[in-house]
């Protein structure tokens, strides 16, 4: 069979639970409403479940006029993108400083109530800009930074054979998973079409500490797996333990659930030291 798109996910704030769809728009900065909101403390540097792993349990509904926004023990939150303001400011995501658009008082203690400590949500708004390293054509909102993840369910499948644990794949926060391949074949595609979009897979993409959460229980894997495990067998030469891949869009367009994918163009992946299955 062919490859096709079995998943596609979304994270409206960064770190928060994913969403899936059975289809979504991909804009200039990937797909629509992904990681468009961030928070951020009062220095203006952002926050991530990699240090506030309770992140991972506040859920984001999609609503026509804004987002529903709940979390444990807190009352839902409705923010509404027409009642935000145009207060932007200059936050901090990595080494990029980003012109944000503050999302009001409301969020602000909504989250700062839940998260016990003084913070701000911010939204990736209309003046906002944020070029991708290396593709400055190209925008990112509050991602790593690269608009888009992908991976294969096969690739999944490899690793949780040299794990102890069962790995989620809610812990490799992909955009995009793919059936019908090999493992790692995603690893020598260089440009793929799904739907009406066209994409370039520009590098794999290096895994932190965040994969050993569970986005259940919100504790760490004690082993640090899969981190430990993709380390002796996906290290790349930039020292990272790479797992999926990193794309850009170049077009605008609709993905659905069971697109084909297309392969239009193939190169040489990445070498990484062999490291047998366990037993």
């Amino acid at each position: 069979m062919s490859p096709s798109l079995s998943a596609i996910t979304v994270y409206p704030i960064k770190s928060t639970a994913p969403i899936s769809l059975s289809r979504s728009a991909v804009t200039v900065t990937g797909l629509a409403f992904d990681r468009q909101f961030v928070l951020c403390n009062e220095q203006g540097k952002f926050l991530t479940a990699r240090s506030h792993p309770q992140l991972l349990a506040i859920k984001t509904a999609l609503l026509q006029e804004g987002l529903l926004i709940t979390a444990p023990d807190m009352a839902p939150l409705h923010l509404e993108f027409s009642a935000l303001g145009q207060q932007y400011d200059e936050i901090a995501v990595w080494k990029d400083t980003i012109h944000a658009q503050y999302c009001g008082l409301a969020a602000q203690q909504w989250f700062e109530s839940y998260l016990q400590q003084p913070c701000k949500l911010y939204r990736f708004g209309p003046q906002s800009d944020r070029p991708v390293s290396d593709h400055s054509e190209h925008q990112v909102a509050f991602a790593d930074g690269y608009p888009l993840l992908l991976i294969s369910k096969a690739s999944l499948s490899d690793l949780n054979q040299r794990c102890q644990n069962a790995i989620l794949i809610e812990q490799m926060r992909p955009n995009l998973v793919v059936d019908n391949c090999v493992a790692y074949a995603e690893d020598r595609w260089k440009r793929i079409r799904i739907g009406s979009v066209e994409f370039a897979v520009v590098k794999p993409c290096g895994r932190c500490i965040l994969t050993t959460t569970d986005p259940t229980t919100l504790t760490r894997n004690p082993e640090r797996e899969p981190l430990s495990v993709l380390k002796k067998y996906r290290k790349g030469s930039d020292g990272e333990a790479h797992f999926g891949q990193n794309l850009i869009a170049l077009n605008s367009g609709i993905v659905n659930l069971n697109d084909p994918v297309e392969i239009l163009e193939t190169g040489e992946p990445e070498h990484y030291p062999s490291e047998p299955l366990k037993d």
